[in-house]
């Protein structure tokens, strides 16, 4: 079944470029009544998928994943897995993040002991992970998460040595402003000593320009 699966999706890369977003939207469809119906045997196509280590048929998973809400506890492992091994890029990562690791972030409250596991890794994605998997995506972004929980994982990394987890830090900060605005106001006043400058700067990106400047002058 797997390879059969690959086949097809090998098919449509000759006919569309893969390279392109849209081209790569309409194998998503055309593939996917091929695809098997139950989640079990789908998962381990899935994972046969992923392990190939192919960018295009990463992107493509995550699209299935997503059409398919296999937003399941059970299913964890493999998504846990999948980071662990085979995330290797910060557009990887967020893809990864916004379509599957979020969904199950906000799904299961008790996962939170797993991003907190993350922040820990001594690989910079899964660490990076940490802080992009609390940002739900849509037409934008929104942090849904409690603020104490957000700002554990900001904690946790906030002087993290990688520029990519850094930003990913800095990010969940900027969003966390327009979900707890008085909060996050605080700590950063409170931390503008503490922070890299590159974190601080970006965590500011989302407050108005005279919250900005009152921060930007201590």
């Amino acid at each position: 079944m797997e390879q059969k699966i690959l086949s097809l999706i090998r098919e449509e890369f000759e006919k569309l470029d893969p390279e392109d977003s849209q081209a790569m939207n309409k194998i998503a469809r055309r593939v996917y009544p091929g695809l098997p119906r139950e989640n079990d045997q789908l998962m381990k196509v899935f994972d046969y998928l992923v392990f190939r280590e192919e960018w295009s048929l990463f992107w493509l998973v995550t699209i299935w994943i997503k059409r398919k809400k296999l937003f399941h506890l059970e299913f964890m492992p493999y998504y846990e897995k999948w980071l662990h091994n085979n995330i290797k890029s910060w557009g990887q990562c967020d893809v990864f993040c916004y379509r599957v690791l979020n969904p199950m972030a906000e799904k299961y409250p008790q996962l939170f002991s797993k991003v907190l596991e993350w922040t820990e890794s001594s690989r910079t994605y899964v660490r990076r992970a940490a802080p992009v998997s609390l940002l739900e995506s849509g037409r934008s972004f929104r942090v849904n998460y409690p603020l104490e929980k957000v700002m554990m994982v900001v904690d946790s990394l906030k002087n993290d040595r990688e520029y990519h987890v850094q930003k990913g830090v800095g990010w969940l900060l900027k969003y966390a402003y327009l979900s707890y605005p008085e909060e996050v106001h605080s700590f950063l006043k409170n931390n503008a000593n503490n922070l890299p400058r590159f974190v601080f700067r970006y965590a500011l990106e989302k407050t108005p320009l005279e919250v900005k400047e009152e921060l930007m002058n201590l």
